[in-house]
């Protein structure tokens, strides 16, 4: 009976790890989507990141061609669902994108394919909070 108890104890405590990995996931997500949808500007997720670090999570502010401003050019976004690791205080998160920009006539003008990115976060007063984010070269 006692390890029927501690299996089921584990499993409980398994099960509220992968929960909240996928809250955090969710999270996370949501603010990188949103700093692309905005090119960075519009940090309506200020509570868990800084401007600054919103900007820099908008990954196609850094070509020089994109559909900013131009109609001429079409994009391509893909966005993976970012893998957590996480203790009681914290911990990282990565998740990788693919960000391609065409012309008028189909013809690829630049962009970047599968591209780690890596969010440190904490859990500060029981709110995430980014404070770090490593765009690997």
């Amino acid at each position: 009976m006692k390890k029927i108890m501690k299996y089921l104890l584990i499993c409980i405590l398994v099960l509220l790890y992968i929960g909240e990995s996928l809250y955090i996931g969710i999270k996370i997500k949501s603010i990188v989507s949103e700093s692309y949808n905005t090119y960075g500007e519009n940090n309506s997720y200020s509570d868990n990141v800084s401007d600054t670090i919103f900007r820099e999570l908008c990954y196609r502010n850094g070509y020089p061609i994109s559909s900013y401003n131009n109609n001429d050019t079409k994009e391509i976004n893909s966005l993976s669902f970012p893998l957590t690791t996480h203790w009681i205080f914290g911990g990282i998160s990565t998740y990788w994108y693919t960000y391609e920009i065409y012309d008028n006539t189909g013809e690829l003008m630049g962009g970047s394919s599968n591209i780690p990115v890596t969010i440190t976060f904490e859990i500060q007063q029981g709110k995430l909070k980014i404070i770090d984010c490593y765009e690997a070269p």
